[in-house]
């Protein structure tokens, strides 16, 4: 443990795995679970400066997903699904004795984040998106716009008509999730991750995971965690209609160049989300954590410390 940031990277036995799990900031009343994206993005990324920045105002609980790099694997002959994660969340809140937290998710752990909170509304009280999505279609439908945008800009014909093929043949979020994976291989490349990024280059993202030393090996084994999630299914399935069933006071920050939370998504949320907030990064497009990193430590803050009346907007 390291005293002086009080920082406790530790296995727990989650449901028979050992999860990796990061605790920050124990002694604050205040919790605040993360959750991250991907499917099997890691907590790695969060933990390298916002748990450490949020620690000294809350107690931070962060961890890899089961099946996700430093976790244990999932088996290929093992059942998981989506409601894995669910269950998972609620057990490590009872094994560390919480009786309520602040969820927060990026991305797909923003869909998490949703699911959690409307199956155990009673132990979250509030809820932080980051950049989610709560319809992969939707999400999917966005990559592929901003991607024959940068296309366009390159004159790269071919790759627009094809791409605006795949937005017009796809009957279905599975197929239009498939498009963006034939889109990222065939004509992107490594060039995607700039689609993610506005005020950080992939080079500065990836560095972050090269200081922390985890092998290519644990990265592999995310792969069989994504694939059966996908394989499943529920990941295809919308959110947006159950917003409205979630009454915790929530925040939601995004940058304004994301590509996976897109307008629509916007204004249904903003519809339909009761006692809710947008906060936009005016810098940033799906990391505003890393790419904005003191405003969003400070409307985190802010959030989970001010009282549910003051939340009511």
């Amino acid at each position: 443990m390291d005293e002086e940031m009080n920082v406790m990277g530790e296995f727990i036995n989650i449901r028979g795995k050992n999860l990796y799990i990061e605790e920050f900031g124990r002694h604050h009343e205040n919790t605040l679970l993360y959750l991250h994206g991907g499917p099997g993005a890691s907590c790695l990324d969060f933990c390298f400066y916002q748990a450490k920045a949020l620690s000294e105002s809350v107690r931070v609980v962060a961890f890899d997903q089961r099946g996700v790099l430093r976790s244990d694997p999932i088996e290929p002959d093992q059942p998981f699904s989506i409601d894995d994660l669910i269950e998972d969340c609620e057990e490590i809140r009872k094994l560390l004795d919480i009786k309520e937290w602040t969820v927060l998710g990026h991305s797909f752990g923003g869909y998490l984040a949703l699911k959690y909170a409307y199956k155990y509304p009673f132990y979250v009280k509030k809820l932080i998106f980051e950049a989610p999505s709560f319809n992969i279609g939707l999400s999917a439908k966005s990559i592929i716009q901003k991607a024959i945008n940068q296309f366009e800009i390159e004159n790269q014909k071919e790759y627009i008509f094809q791409s605006k093929r795949y937005l017009e043949d796809a009957t279905s979020s599975k197929e239009l999730w498939g498009s963006v994976g034939k889109i990222f291989k065939d004509f992107l490349g490594e060039k995607k991750d700039y689609l993610y990024l506005k005020s950080l280059t992939p080079d500065e993202l990836n560095s972050i995971y090269e200081e922390s030393g985890v092998s290519d090996e644990l990265w592999q084994r995310t792969q069989i965690h994504t694939y059966k999630i996908e394989e499943e299914g529920k990941i295809f399935e919308s959110l947006l209609p159950i917003i409205s069933l979630v009454n915790q006071p929530s925040l939601l920050l995004h940058g304004k160049f994301d590509p996976i939370f897109c307008e629509k998504q916007k204004n249904i949320y903003i519809e339909k989300a009761p006692n809710s907030k947008i906060i936009v990064f005016e810098n940033s497009a799906h990391f505003p954590r890393l790419e904005e990193p003191q405003k969003y430590t400070e409307e985190v803050i802010n959030f989970i410390l001010e009282s549910s009346k003051a939340a009511a907007y």
